[in-house]
Parts: C-alpha cells; structure tokens; sequence
C-alpha cells in the first residue's frame, strides 16, 4: 500500500457506537486468531485513519485475514477494514473513526509488543 492508498477517505463507520459487541463463545476463537495475525505482520505503518499491516502472500495468511476482517465488522461496526495484494504482499487497512482514537493506539502498542492484549478487551 502506497502513500496514495493510506490517503484515501476513510472507511469506517462514524456513526456507529464504540463498542463490541461480541458473542461471549467466540472470544477465545478471535484472540487464537489475532494472536496469530500478530505473530505473522511483518510491518505497520501508521495512517491518518488507523494502521495498515502488511503480510507476506499467503494463502493460509490470506484466509486469516478476510476470516478476521468479517468477524470484527460483525461485532464492532465502527471498525474498516479492507485487504489488498501487491506481489508478495497482503495488507490488511484497519480504519477507526476519530472517537476511538485512544483504541487505534492501544491496537498499536499491542502489535509492537508494548501492550499485552488485555489492552484490547472489549473491542476484538
């Protein structure tokens, strides 16, 4: 992803409530998922609206990522997210609207390995 695509106007939804509202069985679930997801970014940067991971192309990452990305859209309405490929590369765009800024940066710490994941309770 370029200059050009973090850029772009955001894709989250501002109108909606800052909260999660996940099924209580399916926590464990998402954290295996996350954790793994975590494990395998080999970069973030930084954008006006939220972070973009990048991957190495994997099928299995690939799965990992669009299985993620539906899963959050589902309990936190508030997040957007979109996947791209650009040769050997995925990147997963992880947009949040300006009210969960304090989220965005917590979401940061934690895949710098800063913040454990109790950091993100409530909002994966």
């Amino acid at each position: 992803m370029n200059a050009d695509d973090r850029a772009r106007l955001p894709i989250y939804d501002a109108a909606a409530p800052i909260v999660c509202t996940i099924d209580a069985g399916e926590v464990q679930e998402r954290i295996e998922l996350f954790e793994r997801l975590r494990t395998e970014h080999v970069r973030l940067d930084r954008t006006d609206h939220g972070v973009v991971l990048h991957f190495l192309a994997r099928p299995d990452v690939e799965a990992d990522l669009r299985r993620f990305a539906e899963s959050e859209k589902r309990c936190c309405g508030f997040w957007g997210f979109a996947i791209g490929r650009t040769g050997g590369e995925l990147a997963l765009r992880w947009d949040a609207p300006p009210a969960a800024g304090a989220v965005v940066e917590r979401l940061v710490a934690y895949l710098a390995g800063d913040e454990p994941l109790t950091a993100m309770s409530g909002l994966l």
